[in-house]
This record gives structure tokens, sequence and C-alpha cells, in this order.
């Protein structure tokens, strides 16, 4: 099996690699007509704040009382929607320009209350959903404040997006420290969810999480409406991009769930993902983020194979990373179209049902 070793050796080497993005990001003055413009992402945490004047390092690996606060996140002047992100350029760059890439400029810590005001007066400027992203293992903040700015350009929002950061580590050695670090943020996860809702009466909400973190966006929901079943109405969609989630746990568990409450849910998958190949030889069973002859389908949700969606090496952040996935979030959670209206998509049948795959017009010709 030479492809596979040398794709886990390659995803063994890019992991590594990510370690030595350690420089310096210091904040940034925000001027007028500086090249760029500014998306403030609101976050609430459960990491340790180091205090440090680094945002790189602003807040750290290690649990801790949740904090909340505002990022200030820097989009070019001109940057293109659905940008195909380089990884390179995007995970390892030491220090970042503005006017170029995305970059954190800021991030503040505020009081709950401060919070909640300032996203109560900013979101009731517009109707539009209010997305809630949460990110997945081996994401410093840094980097999770990014991708959620990303994801509210590409989708055109114009208001603030919401981001919960938890402790993920920043190496793939410490996977299961990770995994403990995400349990023990569950409950404040559920709690930020009902926070959120509450402080909001009147806005409605997209949920998008990544790898792990979609294991506490799922608990979360789940918990959420077993306890408020009437908000439902105002989930207008779940996005599992890339579920590092056990795909027979997920059947039995999440999905019937979820679709009891009529949510509307999205499962992204890929089999060239080597972060879910990865977690399917660490757990010995399938991940529902991992496509090929084991893809989930099951009723009451859209499985979308992203195998030929835009994404370097890894192979696993192209939710983001490229224009296909993108450009589909977009078709559903802005223009609400069902995926037999949608670009790129065309109709799989398979033993479980009916899924999509994504194909675009360059899609490369099978090997």
């Amino acid at each position: 099996m030479p492809q596979i070793e040398t794709s886990l050796k390659t995803l063994g080497l890019s992991l590594a690699t990510l370690l030595l993005c350690a420089c310096a990001q210091l904040p940034q003055p925000i001027t007028p007509d500086a090249g760029y413009s500014v998306t403030p992402v609101f976050f609430a945490t459960t990491r340790n704040d180091t205090a440090r004047e680094n945002l790189n390092k602003r807040f750290g690996s290690e649990r801790a009382d949740v904090s909340y606060g505002v990022n200030q996140v820097a989009i070019p002047a001109d940057y293109p929607r659905a940008h195909s992100a380089s990884f390179i350029l995007w995970n390892m760059t030491l220090k970042r320009d503005p006017t170029d890439q995305v970059t954190l400029l800021d991030s503040q810590r505020q009081t709950k209350k401060t919070f909640f005001d300032g996203l109560t007066t900013l979101q009731d400027q517009s109707d539009e959903p209010i997305l809630v992203f949460i990110h997945g293992f081996n994401t410093p903040f840094e980097r999770a404040a990014r991708i959620t700015a990303k994801l509210a350009y590409d989708l055109n929002l114009s208001e603030p997006p919401v981001l919960f950061a938890w402790p993920s580590h920043d190496r793939a050695s410490t996977y299961p420290a990770d995994e403990d670090n995400l349990s023990w943020s569950q409950p404040y996860i559920t709690q930020f969810y009902l926070d959120l809702m509450t402080n909001l009466p009147e806005r409605n909400f997209v949920f998008i999480g990544h790898s792990m973190g979609t294991r506490a966006m799922a608990a979360g929901l789940m918990d959420l409406l077993e306890v408020q079943p009437t908000l439902r109405h105002r989930i207008e969609g779940v996005a599992f991009a890339a579920p590092d989630i056990d795909r027979d746990i997920f059947a039995r568990d999440i999905a019937p769930t979820l679709v009891r409450f009529e949510l509307p849910i999205t499962l992204y998958a890929s089999r060239k993902d080597l972060a879910m190949f990865a977690s399917n030889r660490l757990h010995k069973q399938p991940r529902a983020g991992y496509a090929g002859e084991d893809i989930l389908v099951m009723p009451g949700i859209d499985t979308i194979d992203a195998s030929y969606a835009e994404a370097e090496l890894i192979g696993h952040e192209y939710f983001y990373q490229g224009s296909h996935t993108i450009l589909d979030l977009y078709q559903w959670l802005i223009e609400g179209k069902p995926p037999e209206e949608r670009r790129q998509l065309v109709p799989v049948y398979h033993r479980d049902g009916r899924y999509w795959q994504i194909q675009p017009e360059d899609k490369p010709e099978e090997g």
C-alpha cells in the first residue's frame, strides 16, 4: 500500500511543520484606508489567557473558565470571495500582512454582559442568520479566528460571526488530550448556545462545525433542543464539515435526534481527507467525515462527497480552503437551495440511498 504509506508520511510531515509557526504576530493599529476591511469576530473560549502580546500565543491550550471577547480580523481590499487559500500560506506564515492575507489584528476580552450587549447592538442591524463556528483538533486560537472571519466573508454575511474556541493544542501528538479538553468544554458550549439564542431572541442561526469540533456542536444542539425544542425554528442550517465522529455512533445516536427536530443538516465528507483516514486507523472504525464505500447516507441528512473539492496537502480543510465547498455552502445557507438545485452537485446512488458529489468543471480524471 505505497500510496497510503506516502499519504500518512505527508500527513505527519505537514502536521509537524505546523509547529514552526510560532513567530510573533503583534497587535496592529486599525487605521482608515489601510488597504483592508475589518471583520469583528465575537468569541467565547475555554482556553487560558496567557496575556502575551503575541497574538499567536494570546490564548493557549490549557483549560480555563469561559471568557468572552472580540477579535478584529483584517480582510484585504479586493480579496476574492471563496478565495483558494494556500495551506502553506494560511497555516505556516510567520507574520501576516493584512493588506495581503486574512490577519488577526487584535483580540480583546470583555465581560459577558458587554459581550452580549455589543453582539445584540450589531446584530440588530440585519435579519441575516448569525454564523456560529466551532473549530476542530490541532487548531490554535489565532487560526480559528481567521477561519471564522473568512467563512463570514465568503458567505457574504454583513454581520459579525461568532466563534467558540475550546482548548485544542497545536500538534498532532496531543490528539487524546484534545479529545479530553473538548469533552470537558461540552457543558460550556451547550450553555453558550443557549445564551446566544436567549440574548438574541429575534435572530436565526447557522452552525458550522469542523472535524473534532462537530462532536461538541452536535451534543450542544441536542442538549439545547431537548430542553427547549421550540428553538429549532431558529436554526437555519447545521453543517458538519469533515466530522471526526464514529460513523456508527453518528448514525445511531446523533442523526436520529437532530433529524427528529427537523433541522436542515448537511454533512461534508471526503475520501482524500488524510486526517480522516488517520482517524479511521486510530479508532479502528470509519469516521462520519470519510467518504468511500462506507460514506454515511441516511434520511434527513444531505451528505456531500467533497473528494473533488479544492484542498491542499492534508485535504482536511476543504470547507474554507477552496472555492468548491464554499460555493455549495453559500447556495445552501444563503440562497436556500436544495442539493438538486445547486451548481456542481450531481446525485450518486448508494446502497443506503442517494447522496451528492461535488463535481467541479475541472474535476480530475480517475486514474
